[in-house]
């Protein structure tokens, strides 16, 4: 399924958006550090093997990388009252004033509204401050819950 949502908007001029927070009423959207190692591991495998190990790096050193371009990245979702990080969402192409946005939340998490909030934070975010006139997602066609996400806003 493809989504597109394209209310006017402003002129882009290319922000570095990994350093910036966004806020909702529960969550926290902000750039990882290595400190979030702990809790990228927890998506998959609470018992901490040496393959979630692997994999939770792999996914850091990946973020850092984006990092390194202007305006894209992954996003951690945390959860505001605790700091607890649920899944990532952000951009994953910006030109041309368009936008695409992706957004994971850890099966333990899901089904608390975590992923709709999240992207309504990421369209506010790129209409407004980025100035971007359209922004897409995408989902596989069995992934039903992350349709409904998109159906949603």
């Amino acid at each position: 399924m493809n989504v597109l949502w394209e209310p006017a908007g402003r002129l882009l001029t290319a922000p570095t958006v990994n350093t910036l927070t966004l806020e909702t009423e529960r969550l926290l959207l902000r750039g990882f550090s290595q400190d979030d190692f702990r809790d990228v591991i927890d998506w998959d495998d609470a018992r901490h093997s040496r393959a979630a190990e692997t994999g939770a790096q792999r996914f850091l050193d990946f973020c850092f990388r984006q990092y390194e371009q202007p305006g894209v990245g992954p996003w951690g979702i945390f959860l505001k009252e605790i700091g607890k990080m649920v899944g990532n969402c952000g951009y994953i192409a910006l030109q041309n004033f368009c936008g695409e946005v992706n957004y994971f939340v850890a099966p333990q998490h899901r089904g608390r509204g975590f992923a709709p909030e999240a992207l309504r934070a990421l369209l506010n975010f790129g209409f407004t401050d980025l100035g971007l006139l359209r922004i897409q997602a995408r989902c596989e066609p069995d992934n039903l819950s992350s349709e409904r996400v998109m159906q949603k806003i």
